[in-house]
């Protein structure tokens, strides 16, 4: 995805679940009670960081400590662990890749920490300034470990931290007036008790019965701006979302299935949840059927229900590898009306009201830049 960016962050991340022996707490010199291992400080209760790159470049860091005041010198090194990445990615449905090394360095890859002391001040993981060259769609990440120390053990539950980047993208998005999307799945994708449909929206203005998504159930907005989940002909009271959307600002809303029960999240946070009937099958996607005015963007559909981890991570982007992707569109000049997942399916523009009759002229549609987050 040739998209331009400037600035890396994350979004907060869920803890990998290593466990560590507590040696932060009060016990530290008391040698009889803690081993005396060397360990990254703070790795076992946060073993992912975010990292903030600018124009000039960014910097993350991390001390080594050991547990205990030691009787003589341990050399500690450092290195980049690809297969640490791996076991955190297993364990969290993550999907990271190791950033390529030109465009890091550590300040150190090794350090002394001498008799008597705990530690020898931190490393610094120096980024460099990031280019077009890497793929926006792919989340990158530096998993420094320590590898080896001499004269003392390595507390192996707490000896990698991992450095995550975010890309926050300038991106385009279509503008939707006048026509609506349309995509058949064929065959239809049947017996599906969990799933995740996402999208991001910005709409022009509040009104009622304003159909956002359409799939095999309602994704609408009424004119106060509530967003509602519609399954059959009942309006359920309680299958609303708490936030009300404001007209002029985007909001990146999931609908995460289970078993009739449904979690909604609002920009990556969880909003509401409630039960409804089954949704367990999906012939279409209309979207929105030309009652939406605004812009629509990362229309997906996932064959399983998201954790509140993976719909954070990929809030603004997602890689299109993702082998639970049933259907992506970005909805990008760069792509235009297409599915990119690895089973594409084919999206249709018609114009509003002509009920699939009369087809919209792609070469019409208006592509705008936007920037996210905002």
């Amino acid at each position: 995805m040739k998209h331009i960016f400037k600035t890396l962050g994350i979004a907060s991340l869920a803890c990998f679940a290593w466990s560590c022996a507590n040696v932060d707490y009060d016990k530290v010199n008391e040698e009889t009670d803690l081993p005396n291992a060397v360990y990254i400080d703070g790795a076992a209760s946060v073993p992912m960081t975010k990292v903030v790159v600018k124009d000039e470049g960014g910097q993350g860091s991390f001390t080594a400590r050991v547990a205990n005041l030691l009787n003589g010198n341990v050399n500690v090194k450092f290195a980049v662990d690809e297969e640490a990445l791996a076991a955190y990615n297993e364990a969290n449905g993550t999907h990271y890749q190791v950033l390529p090394a030109k465009y890091y360095t550590l300040s150190k890859e090794s350090l002394t920490i001498g008799a008597n002391e705990l530690s020898n001040g931190s490393v610094d993981v120096n980024i460099k300034p990031l280019d077009n060259e890497l793929n926006a769609a792919v989340k990158y990440a530096i998993p420094v470990k320590i590898v080896a120390a001499e004269g003392a053990n390595v507390l192996e539950s707490s000896a990698t931290k991992i450095f995550a980047l975010d890309r926050v993208l300038n991106t385009t998005v279509m503008k939707q007036d006048g026509f609506y999307l349309k995509v058949f799945f064929k065959p239809a994708f049947e017996n599906m008790q969990e799933w995740t449909l996402s999208y991001g929206m910005r709409v022009f203005a509040n009104f009622d019965n304003q159909a956002v998504l359409s799939p095999d159930f309602y994704s609408r907005l009424d004119g106060a701006g509530r967003l509602q989940m519609k399954v059959g002909e009942t309006d359920d009271p309680k299958a609303f979302a708490k936030t009300i959307i404001r007209p002029g600002k985007w909001y990146h809303v999931a609908w995460v299935y289970k078993r009739q029960h449904v979690k909604c999240y609002i920009n990556g946070v969880l909003d509401n949840e409630f039960d409804v009937p089954k949704v367990e099958t999906f012939t279409k996607i209309n979207m929105s059927w030309g009652a939406f005015r605004g812009y629509v963007r990362e229309i997906r559909l996932y064959n399983n229900a998201q954790s509140a981890f993976q719909i954070m991570d990929n809030l603004y982007i997602e890689n299109p590898e993702n082998p639970n992707l049933l259907f992506y569109a970005p909805l990008t000049k760069e792509y235009g009306l297409k599915d990119i997942s690895k089973n594409p399916h084919e999206v249709h523009a018609y114009v509003k009201s002509s009920n699939d009759t009369q087809t919209w002229d792609p070469r019409k549609i208006e592509w705008e830049e936007h920037k996210f987050p905002e």
